[in-house]
């Protein structure tokens, strides 16, 4: 039973986070955002995480396109799904960075690099929550040494979803002292339906509008160089299917940033483009920052049942792709990257969104 209903939104709760800094159990909240093309989003309060988008397909039966399950369990066991990652999202080598002469070590979580914002980066925190203006907003105050990083970070994120059904998640953070900050969203993309696995996923179209990439080293850091596509597995510049593009990548999949073809910073422009054409759905993404990490779920499990998702549903290797658009990788330690330190007085601004169509 929902807790209240506004403005088209409705609240309920959940379930409850046992929080390890206080020791008390907190609840989590859920929003349910709906469409009039039929599209429908939940958000929870855990993580600032996209919990489900239902998009019909070109008969208008209706399917979750994203991986979610149904309790906190499921989110507490599998990280990042659909997830606001912070205070930096993507990887920091060796967790080392020098912000205005002074050197800090963050926590370490992947291969001796620190990912994601670390052992608990922000999407492993109830955030605070309201609705406003036809928006729910997350809220959340990271203290300084959170992780490692210098500087109390004020942090919001807004999810709002127009008529269309294109939903739109607004990035906003102030800090007391210079700090790096690079957030997206994590959401796991099935358009053939959260349950249809590698197969599914192999019969969407991609084009991404990047004509660079960050080429990574054996532990996915930036070699600092930034490679024309032309010639290689990482030109998406047309349409192309994962079937096709994936055993041309190393390792039979994507893990990589892409450097987008945008004129201006700061301006919401589109980033990438998928397409599932037995469906019919479609997905446009479309973002302010520089960069879209296309990772192809190439550490899902491989064996079934070691991930149970939603219904049931057993989750398993590149049973879903990730679009995260965000600055690159590493930009703190790469002079020749975009600049992804935040100063006092200076709010830093990301603003995305995930806009659905149907290709009949």
């Amino acid at each position: 039973m929902a807790d209240f209903e506004m403005k088209g939104i409705r609240k309920d709760m959940f379930g409850v986070f046992h929080d390890p800094d206080s020791n008390v159990e907190v609840k989590v909240d859920r929003y349910t955002l709906t469409s009039a093309s039929g599209v429908e989003v939940q958000v929870i309060s855990y993580g600032a995480c996209v919990s489900a988008i239902v998009v019909p397909d070109k008969s208008g039966k209706k399917d979750h396109v994203t991986l979610g399950f149904d309790d906190m369990k499921g989110y507490l066991e599998n990280a990042y799904q659909g997830s606001s990652v912070g205070r930096c999202a993507n990887r920091i080598g060796k967790g080392k960075l020098m912000v205005e002469g002074q050197q800090y070590s963050l926590t370490i979580n992947n291969n001796g690099n620190h990912l994601h914002g670390g052992t608990r980066g922000w999407d492993k925190h109830v955030w605070e929550s309201h609705v406003s203006e036809e928006r729910v907003v997350f809220s959340r105050l990271s203290s300084d040494g959170e992780q490692g990083y210098p500087g109390a970070v004020l942090v919001q994120v807004k999810y709002s979803l127009d008529a269309a059904g294109g939903l739109r998640i607004d990035f906003e953070a102030m800090t007391t002292q210079a700090t790096p900050i690079n957030m997206t969203n994590h959401c796991f993309f099935n358009l053939a339906g959260h349950a249809a696995g590698q197969g599914g996923l192999l019969e969407h179209l991609v084009r991404v509008n990047a004509d660079r990439f960050t080429p990574v080293g054996q532990d996915l850091i930036p070699t600092g160089e930034l490679a024309s596509v032309r010639g290689t597995a990482y030109d998406l510049r047309s349409p192309i299917t994962f079937g096709e593009a994936l055993p041309r990548a190393p390792g039979n999949g994507f893990d990589h940033n892409f450097c987008l073809q945008f004129k201006h910073r700061g301006e919401l422009e589109l980033a990438a483009c998928f397409l599932h054409p037995p469906t019919g759905r479609g997905l446009e993404v479309y973002t302010t920052e520089p960069g879209v990490q296309i990772y192809t779920g190439n550490f899902l499990p491989k064996e079934a049942n070691k991930m149970v998702g939603r219904s049931g549903t057993s989750y398993t290797y590149q049973g879903a792709f990730c679009c995260e658009p965000q600055n690159f990788p590493d930009a703190v330690n790469q002079s020749n990257f975009p600049s992804a330190i935040c100063f006092p007085g200076k709010p830093y601004k990301h603003s995305m969104m995930y806009k659905f169509f149907i290709q009949k």
